[in-house]
């Protein structure tokens, strides 16, 4: 990927954009410690932490550069989110990227009757989720029979573990065995787990047999950065060579004192310096001025978003609202967060085409913006998952934190009259049995207003 800028905005750090990733060579340091003695590194915080960052570009480039000891430089690393399909994705991530998952397939072509590379990927993908579904062992028991390269390790990097815990709902069994298949794995010698999870999910996590165990040894808590990383953290990027441009030592003290101890204090910042880097012409110095004109750190994301919106025209906005509605669930008492969702299943709660509906999506991922989880010049298809790209967007856009809690008032108003329906159910009521059909129907055809309920 090729670097434009020196500030990513709210989406977290790559991990070919290290050279970007300042402030943070103690917590890597401490990561590759604990990485090397457990096999098995439970990256936890808060959201806005930094906490994919952290992983992404700041201990994966360590590795490649043979920073942990007795490990060497020469890592495959299978990276996914587990969303609704965990298996399916770490197949697919070891087929796609990695030299094992790539040979693991050779066989597979030459049998294979597909006529285009994807179909063939596709069969391989299957193939190897049939494998690793047989058990806690599975993946061990491939490596056994195919074994690594010498010299080379493996990294299963599952980011943003917390998914799991939402598939557990309709997938129990499935959620349990993967989890078993990640911790067999960290067992072999040459095989290396890391997760990341937001930390308030903790409590969730004895859900699954050994996985409390596992976490308690492999622990790492994020910390907020100290005032001097953060400093580091704003102004070194744009002084690269590449990039010669300067960051005023009072706009660095102002954003340091205003993002000091705050949730979401990395997205928030990022964010703001890549509004102010976009904006500053030719010159590249970034000043406090700039920083007002463009509401503060506070004000900055809301106004941005909100400049997005109005961009749209009136049926345009109305899938959006469809859109980020559906990207936002309630998580019980965990209060808003986001969820994944397939542009073809957005487009059928819109009552829209595809077509029309990547037209929005396109004015909330361009360049500079990067609202939605997806890299710039991605293709658009019905089966392309779309993600809000940070927790700080829901916070932080009034409009959106209007239509999550005028959506959660629904869910709620909707399960009261559920239950008070069924209970007159029971009771044969005629009326009643009349209502909740009628509430079953309306559940059917507008099963967004409830999902994650």
């Amino acid at each position: 990927m090729k670097i434009t800028t020196p500030y990513p905005g709210l989406r977290p750090f790559e991990r070919d954009e290290d050279i970007l990733f300042f402030g943070c060579d103690e917590q890597v340091g401490q990561l590759l410690d604990k990485l090397a003695d457990t096999h098995f590194l439970a990256v936890l915080g808060t959201s806005g932490s930094g906490k994919s960052s952290l992983v992404k570009a700041g201990l994966l480039p360590a590795l490649n550069s043979g920073y942990m000891a007795g490990a060497g430089p020469r890592w495959a690393v299978a990276e996914l989110r587990p969303g609704d399909s965990p298996f399916q994705r770490l197949a697919s991530s070891l087929v796609r990227d990695t030299d094992w998952g790539k040979a693991y397939g050779q066989g597979l072509y030459t049998e294979s009757t597909a006529t285009d590379a994807e179909e063939d990927f596709n069969t391989v993908v299957a193939a190897l989720e049939t494998d690793l579904r047989q058990g806690d062992l599975a993946l061990n028991w491939r490596l056994g029979i195919q074994p690594l390269t010498s010299g080379t390790r493996l990294l299963i990097l599952v980011d943003q573990f917390e998914e799991l815990f939402r598939y557990h709902r309709t997938a129990r069994r499935d959620a349990t065995a993967f989890t078993a298949l990640l911790l067999g794995a960290a067992t072999h010698p040459d095989v290396y787990v890391v997760i990341t999870m937001r930390s308030e999910f903790l409590g969730d996590c004895p859900l699954y047999p050994n996985l409390p165990e596992a976490i308690n040894t492999g622990l790492f808590l994020t910390p907020l950065l100290t005032p001097e990383q953060m400093a580091d953290a704003i102004e070194l990027p744009a002084r690269l060579t590449h990039f010669n441009g300067q960051v005023d030592s009072e706009l660095v003290r102002h954003l340091v004192a205003e993002a000091e101890g705050r949730n979401d204090q990395l997205p928030l910042l990022q964010h703001v310096l890549m509004r102010l880097w976009n904006q500053s012409g030719e010159n590249k110095h970034l000043t406090l001025e700039n920083l007002n004109q463009l509401g503060g750190l506070d004000g900055c994301l809301n106004a941005h978003v909100e400049e997005a919106y109005d961009d749209l025209n009136e049926q345009q906005q109305r899938m959006a609202e469809v859109m980020f509605r559906a990207l936002t669930e309630r998580s019980d008492e965990k209060s808003n967060t986001r969820r994944s969702a397939s542009l073809g299943e957005i487009a059928q709660l819109a009552n829209t085409s595809t077509s029309e509906l990547a037209a929005v999506v396109e004015f909330f991922r361009q360049f500079g913006r990067s609202f939605l989880m997806l890299l710039v010049g991605t293709k658009l298809q019905t089966d392309t998952v779309l993600d809000i790209t940070h927790e700080a967007l829901i916070r932080q856009w009034k409009r959106l934190q209007e239509w999550a809690e005028n959506e959660a008032e629904q869910a709620k108003r909707y399960l009261r009259l559920e239950s008070s329906a069924q209970r007159h159910l029971e009771d044969n009521d005629t009326l009643w049995i009349l209502g909740y059909k009628i509430t079953k129907i309306l559940h059917e055809q507008k099963n967004w207003i409830v999902r994650g309920m």
